[in-house]
């Protein structure tokens, strides 16, 4: 972990050296005693019998971002898919917005300070993640998640308990995928469309997908799905 004030211009440098992996900036809850300041938590993920290797090659963005805080430790797909449950527990509310984009430069890295420096408050958070990889090398047809050339993902997040605060939250993952547009590519996480789209808006899935993902989406729904039965963002079928 590193503290995003006073430097945080120079730690996002730290993101060039970084393959299939991930920066996260947000207010830690008060139960990971880190108190009130924004922090910049630079997760490093190493699948592989020899976990050495990894720790060799997290030497090289130690180097680049000195962390304040570390932790790095083996941990289970259970374990990881569960370490936020006491924080944000079920019924919790939430929204989201995604952006791909493949550049990290002055601009953007002015972007997400500018966000960053605004979160005063638990619970949302940015993250960005940096593809390529295996990711990449998967061809672009063989499946339908949209775009893998993109060398990064951001997502902007947040969850809570108020229901009145809905609208102020809500509006931050907007202002937040507004200012990235300039910057953004084809393609969206569908997951991350926004709930107030519905489920069937087929505008939406059109730009998340691109339009010839969308058509071979579309012929697969109106064989498989033509009374589309998910209750999620999914491909309209086609008129009857």
């Amino acid at each position: 972990m590193v503290n995003v004030h006073p430097r945080a211009v120079a730690r996002t440098a730290a993101g060039e050296h970084v393959r299939s992996g991930g920066g996260t900036i947000l207010v830690l809850q008060p139960e990971f005693g880190m108190g009130d300041e924004p922090w910049m938590i630079v997760g490093f993920a190493w699948v592989a019998d020899d976990h050495q290797a990894g720790l060799k090659l997290l030497e090289q963005l130690r180097l680049e971002a000195p962390p304040d805080q570390e932790e790095v430790g083996a941990t289970s797909w259970v374990g990881w898919q569960g370490a936020m449950d006491t924080v944000f527990p079920k019924g919790s509310r939430g929204y989201w917005k995604n952006v791909a984009f493949s550049s990290l430069d002055q601009e953007v890295i002015d972007v997400l300070v500018g966000l960053a420096s605004e979160l005063t408050w638990q619970g949302t958070g940015i993250d960005v993640h940096h593809l390529e990889g295996a990711f990449g090398r998967v061809p672009e047809v063989a499946t339908a998640f949209p775009n893998r050339s993109a060398r990064y993902w951001l997502n902007v997040y947040g969850f809570w308990h108020d229901p009145s605060e809905d609208d102020r939250l809500t509006a931050f993952a907007r202002k937040a995928y507004a200012l990235m547009q300039p910057f953004s590519e084809e393609g969206q996480y569908v997951n991350f469309l926004g709930a107030e789209l519905g489920p069937h808006d087929a505008d939406a899935a059109r730009r998340a997908y691109g339009q010839e993902k969308y058509q071979r989406l579309l012929a697969l729904k109106d064989r498989y799905d033509p009374q589309s039965l998910p209750p999620h963002h999914n491909i309209p079928p086609t008129p009857v």
